[in-house]
């Protein structure tokens, strides 16, 4: 287990003008910076990160999806090879505090194809499958406790298969909104793209799936404010799937 870091620290107006958007917290030593006053609303002033697992797979990337009633924390990995298969796939892992405070974590195994970002839905998980050369992705249901059974909720848009769906998030009146960009194909995985760089919104009541905004270079993570009236959409297009990365593309929201 790494030691703790110690945390935060308000930038000032001239850092933010000079420096950006570079990693300025871990070339500062601290653990995250606050660019607006009101995060420390949410966080308080005296939060701390601490490293509760380490391990050299690369188990915590994507997700975090976290259940205060059993205190556990659901993450996807990267893709990395396992010891079952040569072949790279994407884990789900079950990370859970113990009564002594010690964190453990399972390996959850599912029917379930490159899991990627996911969010608390109907007492499970919905997570966004990106799929492979033989199965579809969507978005898909899986149960928070075992056996974790899971069921396809969306899985294309109008008879055209999606990309590699990315991030999912869900608004207060039902409605699911995800991102589906073409990172699938182009990290070898998934099939030639049959649809652009899109956000949908899915209606569960209707069983609808639209399109809801396009123009994008990659859509990937997806956050609603609390009021709702704006959904903030990170546009990722600066490095795609095989590596390349361009400065003049667009890293942003």
């Amino acid at each position: 287990m790494a030691s703790k870091l110690t945390t935060l620290r308000e930038l000032t107006p001239h850092e933010k003008a000079l420096h950006g958007q570079h990693d300025m917290a871990s070339t500062s030593g601290h653990g995250y910076l606050i660019y607006d006053n009101s995060f420390k609303n949410i966080i308080g002033l005296s939060a701390t990160l601490d490293c509760v697992l380490e391990d050299d797979l690369p188990f915590a990337h994507e997700a975090g999806v976290y259940f205060p009633d059993q205190d556990s924390l659901f993450v996807t990995s990267n893709r990395c090879k396992s010891n079952q298969t040569d072949r790279e796939s994407i884990m789900i892992h079950k990370l859970r505090r113990e009564r002594d405070g010690v964190w453990t974590k399972e390996r959850i195994d599912t029917d379930m194809t490159m899991a990627n970002g996911g969010v608390n839905y109907q007492s499970g998980i919905l997570f966004c499958a990106q799929g492979d050369h033989s199965s579809k992705g969507g978005l898909v249901l899986m149960e928070a406790e075992a056996p974790y059974r899971v069921q396809m909720l969306v899985d294309s848009y109008h008879g055209r298969r999606l990309n590699s769906v990315n991030d999912v998030v869900i608004k207060s009146d039902g409605t699911v909104w995800f991102t589906d960009p073409i990172y699938g194909s182009e990290q070898g995985f998934c099939p030639k793209p049959q649809l652009p760089n899109q956000l949908y919104r899915f209606e569960p009541e209707t069983g609808g799936v639209r399109a809801v905004a396009d123009g994008f270079g990659r859509p990937n993570g997806l956050c609603f404010s609390p009021d709702e009236q704006t959904l903030y959409v990170t546009d990722t297009e600066w490095i795609h799937g095989d590596g390349t990365i361009d400065d003049t593309r667009a890293s942003s929201m």
